[in-house]
């Protein structure tokens, strides 16, 4: 009889199981809530602002800017460093204040706006004057309408058959009247295929008359006009060209020799000048080539030069035409110059000179200096300032000339935008308005979850 009591006191086993079940069930059910609503987006951490993109960078490469005194714009040309360690499209490249700052820029490239790709404008030749030194030779362009705004960088000429070479000079005008110095070339032929008959200019011109300016010979020289063409990316000015030697290998393929450039910091080449002479003792050479972006992608660059590199001898002078202009720049670590040398033994290249385009960065001096240059960071979009609305006001008051000073390799973190702008000192994440009311919600939902838990746990101690 007590023992019956005792198990009826305590309510048996099967009451004990039961109620051990909803304890755990209670418990599950709370802790499966708890968990839900900690998982809710915003609940632990809030969402970064939507324009906070260039904060999640690393830069790993920074060079100081010396900045020109008491001019407020500053300008400054990049260098191979730059391209070398930078995003291809240089969207990685950015200008910070002492502050960590990024300081808003436009970037200037030098090249003309496209027209078309060698929009041509015939040559009419409307005047010849011949002279005791000198022949002259006067053409106008001819534009395709009428008040067309007439562009051009490479004027061709029609030449005799007979072996030639003459060192001209060329003047442009305006109105036909007044003539201006413009630049100087060499027109040649040996009359079996080797000719230049281009003189380039040094940067597009808009002159509507060309004046061809030719040493007097005792062989008559006739020249007939061909065209003005407007090459599309051709530079304006000769401070976004720079030169320098290159380190090259020639590798034989069978009777081609393939002129390997090792472009380790990715330049835009546009020019490629070659130092050689014939290795078998001759005097001269004329080798037809051309030039690949890389081995195996064929023939994908077009020359504005002519096909040959030659060497010559005529009429008591030497030409050495050995220079390769390109129509477009080639950034490409490993571009080749391909030279067909027939049955002749290759040529001995000493060495080679390539020119390449630079960027120039503007940017205001706020005071706020020292300034850096930063590049090196991965998936960067390029930046788009304010500053570039004013680019003609600021081109016009003639931005102060700024240098980069040597590279350091130590990266760089930007700051919250509230501590670089010092708005806010305070450390947290930048929290906008939806995330608020997010974190406002999931706050609720905590709330009542903990109360669930305490009101199940207290229900089931009493039973």
């Amino acid at each position: 009889m007590r023992k019956e009591r005792t198990d009826r006191s305590r309510g048996g086993p099967g009451k004990f199981e039961s109620l051990r079940v909803k304890k755990g069930w209670a418990a599950a059910s709370a802790i499966l809530l708890l968990s839900g609503v900690l998982m809710l987006p915003g609940t632990m951490q809030a969402r970064p602002a939507e324009n906070d993109a260039e904060a999640s960078g690393v830069w790993t490469f920074a060079k100081e800017i010396q900045v020109t005194q008491g001019s407020r714009y500053q300008a400054l040309f990049l260098d191979p460093d730059v391209y070398g360690r930078a995003e291809e499209d240089l969207g990685d490249v950015r200008i910070i204040n002492s502050s960590g700052q990024f300081m808003p820029y436009y970037m200037d490239s030098g090249e003309e706006g496209e027209r078309g790709l060698d929009r041509e404008y015939p040559l009419e030749l409307i005047d010849r004057a011949e002279g005791e030194k000198e022949i002259r030779f006067d053409f106008r362009v001819v534009p395709a309408a009428d008040n067309e705004d007439i562009r051009g960088s490479r004027l061709t000429f029609s030449l005799p058959q007979a072996s030639f070479l003459k060192k001209v000079s060329l003047d442009g005008s305006y109105d036909g009247q007044r003539w201006e110095a413009v630049t100087t070339g060499e027109l040649y032929s040996t009359g079996e295929g080797a000719f230049r008959n281009v003189i380039e200019l040094n940067e597009p011109a808009k002159y509507g008359y060309y004046r061809v300016k030719v040493p007097s010979g005792p062989e008559p020289f006739e020249l007939e006009g061909m065209a003005l063409i407007d090459v599309g990316t051709a530079v304006s000015g000769e401070d976004f060209r720079q030169s320098k030697e290159i380190t090259f290998n020639v590798q034989p393929s069978g009777r081609m020799s393939e002129v390997v450039l090792y472009n380790a910091d990715k330049l835009r080449i546009d020019r490629i000048k070659l130092n050689a002479s014939a290795s078998d003792g001759s005097s001269g050479f004329s080798r037809m080539f051309y030039v690949d972006r890389a081995k195996g992608t064929g023939l994908n660059t077009r020359v504005l030069s002519p096909d040959r590199l030659n060497r010559l001898e005529l009429s008591g002078s030497t030409v050495e035409d050995t220079e390769i202009r390109l129509a477009e720049p080639i950034r490409s670590e490993k571009p080749m110059v391909v030279i067909d040398n027939g049955g002749n033994t290759a040529l001995n290249i000493q060495s080679i000179r390539i020119g390449y385009r630079v960027d120039r960065l503007v940017f205001e001096d706020t005071g706020t200096g020292p300034y850096r240059l930063v590049y090196g960071a991965q998936a960067q979009e390029t930046p788009q300032y304010d500053i570039s609305a004013f680019r003609t006001e600021i081109e016009q008051s003639g931005p102060g000339e700024a240098t980069l000073g040597k590279e350091n390799a130590s990266q760089f973190v930007p700051p919250a935008a509230e501590e670089a702008s010092g708005a806010d000192d305070g450390s947290g994440p930048k929290v906008g308005a939806n995330a608020s009311l997010q974190i406002t919600f999931n706050l609720i939902l905590l709330a009542v979850a903990l109360v669930l838990i305490v009101f199940l746990g207290r229900k089931l101690r009493k039973k």
